[in-house]
C-alpha cells in the first residue's frame, strides 16, 4: 500500500515540475491598435468678401426676368400694352458720345475695379483657436462677449461694451470712478481670454458716470 502511495505521490510531483503544453504553432500577442489621434475640426469661414454683391445682382436679374417675360407676353399678344424695354429706350432718347456718356462708363468701370479688388483680398476668419486643442474655436463676436462678461463682474463697473479686431480687443467701461480700475478690468479680461491658443491684446477704455446714483 505504502508503495503504491510513493509511486502516486512521484508521478504527482513529476507533473509538477514539466513544463506545461504548448501549442503549435506558437500564438504570438498582437498589441492592441493605438486610438487615432481625433481629427481636428476645421475652422469656420467667414462669408465671401463679395456676398452682398450677390443679393445686389440677383436682384438685378429678378427684376430683367420680369421685365424681359412682360415684353414676351406682350409679344404674343397675351397681355395689353406696350413693351417696357421700347418704352424706356423712347424715354432715355438718343444717346451720343457726349462727357456725361464718358464720366459715367469711368464710374461704371471705378465701381468694377473695386469689386474685383474686394473679391481677390483676404478673408478674415472669425474663428480663434483654443488653447485645449481638439479643433476648438471661438468667434470674434464670442471674443468680445467674454471680454464684456469678465468687465462686467469687477467692482466698479457700471457698464461695459467689447469689440473685437485682428490684433486686440477693446473694452470700454462705464465705472464709478473708483482708483485702479481700469488695471482690474485689463487683468481679469486678460485671465478670461487666456483660454485662447494666441490671446489677443486687452485694450481697455473707461470713463466716469456722470449719474450721482450709479454706484454698484
Amino acid at each position: 500500500m505504502s508503495a503504491t502511495a510513493d509511486s502516486r505521490r512521484a508521478r504527482a510531483r513529476r507533473r509538477a515540475e514539466d513544463p506545461a503544453p504548448t501549442s503549435w504553432p506558437p500564438v504570438t500577442e498582437v498589441p492592441a491598435a493605438a486610438a487615432p489621434d481625433p481629427v481636428p475640426l476645421a475652422a469656420p469661414r467667414p462669408a465671401g468678401a463679395v456676398a452682398w454683391v450677390g443679393v445686389v445682382l440677383a436682384l438685378v436679374a429678378l427684376g430683367l426676368a420680369v421685365v424681359l417675360m412682360h415684353d414676351g407676353l406682350v409679344a404674343l399678344r397675351v397681355l395689353d400694352g406696350g413693351s417696357w424695354v421700347l418704352s424706356a429706350a423712347d424715354a432715355v432718347g438718343d444717346i451720343r458720345p457726349t462727357w456725361e456718356v464718358a464720366l459715367i462708363g469711368v464710374l461704371v468701370g471705378l465701381v468694377g475695379l473695386r469689386l474685383v479688388v474686394i473679391a481677390l483680398r483676404r478673408r478674415r476668419r472669425p474663428g480663434l483657436p483654443l488653447a485645449a486643442g481638439g479643433g476648438q474655436y471661438l468667434l470674434g463676436q464670442d471674443v468680445a462677449r467674454l471680454a464684456s462678461g469678465a468687465a462686467a463682474q469687477v467692482d466698479g463697473v457700471l457698464e461695459v461694451t467689447s469689440t473685437w479686431g485682428r490684433r486686440a480687443v477693446t473694452v470700454r467701461a462705464t465705472t464709478d470712478g473708483g482708483p485702479g480700475l481700469e488695471g482690474l478690468i485689463r487683468a481679469a479680461v486678460s485671465e478670461r481670454l487666456s483660454a485662447l491658443a494666441k490671446a489677443p491684446r486687452v485694450v481697455v477704455r473707461t470713463r466716469r458716470s456722470t449719474d450721482p446714483g450709479g454706484v454698484r
